[in-house]
C-alpha cells in the first residue's frame, strides 16, 4: 500500500512538472528619457498550460519611483483592458483580456490574465519614473529586471538599454555596464547597452543590471547628491566577482603575460623577455596572414552588410588590423557620402555674389533613416548646426563651429562615437557578420569580374561607392563601374557626384583635418594621463563597465525592483 502511495505521488509530481507553463524567451527594452524616466517593454514568448490564472511582474523597493501607463497586448494584437486596481482572487476567465496593478508597500505587481492555453506572446509596457538617479559624480540605473523568485524562469533573456534621443549613443567612453546573478554577456552595440544570458536561468538566477552615465548626458529628476556612484558601485560589487579582476600594469595585458613575467624575474634573464616579445610579434603576424588568406576565399556577399551600419563595419575592420593603428578617416568620408546618398546632404549649383554658378554643400533638415549609425546622426547634427538658417555649409563655417568652445561637448561626443573599439575576441561567435563584411569587400574588389549591370538597383550601386570608400577601394570600384556601364553615371546625378568626388574636396577635407587634430589631442591626453599615473590603476575593462561576462555569484545590493517576485500564479 505504501509503495502504491509513493508511486501515485511520483506520477502526480511528474505530471505536474510537465504541466507547468514555460517562459522560452524574455526580451526587455528600456528606453530612457532625458529626465531619467524609463519606458520599459517586456515581450514574453511562453507555453501556457491550465496552471494558474495570471502572469505578473513584481517590483519591490521602488520608492520614490512610481509606475505609470501600463499596457498589455498579446500575439493577436489584442489590447488588454486596464481595469486599474487588480484583484488577484478572480477566476481565469474573469482575468482574460484584462490587466491591472496591485500596489504593495514600497512596490507594485503588474498583472494580466493568462487567457487561453498554448503558445502565447505577451507584450507588457510600462513607465518607471526616476529609474535613472543622479549622484554627485555620475548618474546611474541600478535595477532588478527579473527577481530570483520568479517562476518560471526564462530559457533566454535579453535587456537592451537605449536613449529616447536617437542622437545620444551609449558607448564605453561615456557609460558603464555591469550585470549580476546570471550567466551572460554584457556589451555595447549600435549605441545601445545590452545584457544577454548565455545559459538557461536556474532557480538561483536573476537579472540585476547596473548602468552608469556621465554627468550631463541625462538630467534625472531624482537626485541623491549626498551619495556617490562609486560608493553605490562598491556596494553592488560586494559578493560579486567583479572585484577579483587582476590590475593591468605596464605590459601585463593578460594572465599569460604575467606568467611570463614571473619566469623572467625568477630566471633574471632579459633574453626571455626579448624572446617573448619576438613571439608576440610573430604570432600577430601569423594571425594577420591567416585572416588575410580567409578574406581571399570568403564567399561573395552582394547585399549591403550589417543593415548599412558603417560604424559597426569599421569597428570590425579595425579589430582585425592586428597591431596597426585604427583607421577612422575612411568611416568619416564614407558617412558623408552615405548622407548624400540618403538625401540628407546635397551638392547644388548656386549663384554667387559675382553672378557665377558654383556648387555648394547643402544640409537638409529631414528625418534620417533609423538604421543609420549613431555616428551618422551626430555628423548630420554638427553639419546642420554649423550651416545655420540658410542650410549652406562652407569649410570656414565648419571650422569656426568646431573650434567654438561652446560646441565642445557636441564635438567630443562625436569623437567618442568615432573612436568605438572592438577586440578580435568579440567576433568569435559572429561569423555571419564577418562573412557579410568581408564577403562584400571581396565582391567589390572583384566587381568587374561579376559584371553587375542591373540599372534597376541604382541606389544599390550608390551604396557600393559608399562602402568602397570605407574599404579604401572607391577609385578602383568606380572605375570598374564606369567600364561596365558608363550610362549609369550619366543618368544618376547623385552617383555622378559620389564618383567624381564633387562634394568632398572642401567640406570633407576640412572636416577630416579638424577630426584628425582632435583625435591626436585625445591620444596625447591619454598618454599624458598614463605617464602621470606611472601605471594603469583601473582593473580589467570588464570591471570598469566596458563589457564582458556578467557576475554569476552575487552582488547587486541595494537595487530597485528586488524582492517583488513574479511569474505565473
Amino acid at each position: 500500500m505504501k509503495r502504491m502511495t509513493l508511486l501515485l505521488a511520483l506520477i502526480v509530481s511528474v505530471t505536474t512538472l510537465f504541466a507547468q507553463s514555460k517562459l522560452h524567451d524574455l526580451d526587455i527594452r528600456v528606453v530612457l528619457s532625458k529626465n531619467g524616466d524609463a519606458r520599459i517593454t517586456e515581450t514574453r514568448q511562453m507555453t501556457i498550460t491550465s496552471e494558474g490564472t495570471e502572469c505578473y511582474i513584481g517590483l519591490g523597493n521602488m520608492s520614490p519611483s512610481v509606475i505609470e501607463n501600463l499596457t498589455v497586448s498579446d500575439e493577436t494584437g489584442r489590447q488588454y483592458e486596464n481595469i486599474g486596481k487588480w484583484k488577484v482572487d478572480r477566476s481565469r476567465s474573469d482575468k482574460a483580456g484584462r490587466c491591472g496593478i496591485v500596489e504593495k508597500n514600497g512596490g507594485y505587481e503588474l498583472c494580466w490574465g493568462l487567457g487561453d492555453s498554448g503558445e502565447r506572446t505577451y507584450e507588457t509596457s510600462y513607465t518607471i519614473t526616476g529609474l535613472v538617479r543622479g549622484y554627485s559624480d555620475a548618474d546611474a540605473l541600478r535595477h532588478v529586471f527579473l527577481d530570483k523568485t520568479v517562476n518560471p524562469k526564462p530559457e533566454h533573456a535579453k535587456v537592451t538599454i537605449e536613449s529616447a534621443d536617437a542622437q545620444l549613443a551609449f558607448i564605453p567612453d561615456n557609460c558603464g555596464l555591469w550585470g549580476f546573478r546570471f550567466k551572460g554577456d554584457m556589451r555595447f552595440e549600435n549605441g545601445k547597452m545590452i545584457a544577454e544570458t548565455t545559459e538557461t536561468m536556474d532557480s538561483e538566477a536573476a537579472l540585476y543590471i547596473m548602468a552608469k552615465f556621465l554627468k550631463g548626458m541625462l538630467n534625472p529628476t531624482v537626485q541623491d547628491t549626498d551619495d556617490t556612484f562609486e560608493h553605490k558601485k562598491q556596494l553592488a560589487f560586494e559578493g560579486s566577482d567583479y572585484g577579483d579582476a587582476i590590475e593591468e600594469q605596464g605590459f601585463f595585458s593578460s594572465v599569460l603575460d604575467i606568467i611570463i613575467a614571473i619566469v623572467i624575474l625568477i630566471c633574471s634573464g632579459l633574453g626571455l623577455l626579448g624572446l617573448w616579445l619576438l613571439f608576440k610579434k610573430w604570432y600577430a603576424g601569423f594571425k594577420r596572414k591567416k585572416h588575410e588568406q580567409w578574406t581571399q576565399t570568403v564567399d561573395y556577399f552582394k547585399s549591403i552588410p550589417l543593415g548599412g551600419n558603417l560604424q559597426q563595419a569599421n569597428d570590425m575592420l579595425n579589430a582585425f588590423n592586428y597591431g596597426k593603428e585604427p583607421d577612422y578617416k575612411r568611416v568619416v568620408s564614407a558617412t558623408v557620402l552615405q548622407l548624400i546618398n540618403e538625401g540628407a546632404f546635397a551638392v547644388q549649383p548656386m549663384m554667387t555674389e559675382t553672378g557665377e554658378m558654383q556648387n555648394r554643400f547643402m544640409v537638409k533638415d529631414m528625418p534620417l533613416d533609423k538604421d543609420l549609425s549613431p555616428l551618422a546622426y551626430k555628423m548630420h547634427d554638427i553639419f546642420e548646426k554649423a550651416a545655420g538658417d540658410n542650410h549652406v555649409l562652407d569649410p570656414k563655417e565648419l571650422e569656426s563651429f568646431m573650434g567654438d568652445k561652446n560646441n565642445r561637448k557636441l564635438i567630443r561626443s562625436f569623437i567618442d562615437l568615432l573612436c568605438t573599439k572592438r577586440d578580435v575576441a568579440y567576433y568569435k561567435n559572429k561569423k555571419d557578420e564577418m562573412n557579410e563584411v568581408y564577403g562584400f569587400k571581396r565582391f567589390l574588389n572583384d566587381f568587374t569580374l561579376m559584371n553587375e549591370r542591373n540599372l534597376t538597383e541604382t541606389k544599390l550601386w550608390r551604396d557600393y561607392i559608399v562602402w568602397a570608400t570605407l574599404f579604401g577601394n572607391a577609385e578602383n570600384v568606380t572605375k570598374d563601374m564606369k567600364a561596365i556601364n558608363p550610362e549609369f553615371f550619366k543618368m544618376d546625378e547623385i552617383a555622378s557626384q559620389l564618383s567624381d568626388n564633387v562634394a568632398l574636396p572642401a567640406v570633407d577635407s576640412s572636416f577630416l583635418m579638424i577630426t584628425e587634430g582632435l583625435l591626436y589631442e585625445r591620444a596625447q591626453q591619454r598618454q599624458k594621463n598614463k605617464s602621470y599615473s606611472g601605471k594603469r590603476h583601473s582593473s580589467s575593462s570588464r570591471s570598469s563597465g566596458e563589457g564582458g561576462s556578467s557576475s554569476w555569484g552575487g552582488g547587486g545590493g541595494g537595487f530597485s525592483g528586488g524582492g517583488g517576485g513574479g511569474g505565473i500564479r
